[in-house]
């Protein structure tokens, strides 16, 4: 798997779980998890549905820093999905200046 589909995965993952229909889970976080994040995953959203994987690194790294001060008050789940999506960005940067 690539990078970009390895990056690709993870948020959609991120998003995914916060993100439903029935707002179930997003209701269920902790208030400041809840106002740190939702606007900066619902941009990830959107780059993963329409956006360039410029707009998608873009989008994922406003995300994290909106999420890296609410950390500790996630939930297991999520903080879990929150790393994979980290450790997913490092990786494309990573891949992507070996490249040039």
């Amino acid at each position: 798997m690539s990078a970009d589909e390895k990056l690709r995965r993870a948020a959609t993952q991120v998003v995914d779980l916060v993100l439903t229909e029935d707002c179930g889970y997003l209701d269920a976080l902790p208030d400041a998890v809840e106002i740190e994040m939702v606007t900066a995953l619902s941009a990830v959203g959107r780059a993963l549905d329409e956006g360039t994987p410029n707009n998608l690194t873009e989008a994922v790294g406003l995300f994290l820093s909106c999420a890296f001060p609410v950390a500790r008050e996630m939930p297991g789940d999520l903080a879990e999905a929150v790393t994979e999506l980290r450790f997913s960005l490092r990786e494309y940067a990573a891949r992507r200046s070996a490249a040039r």
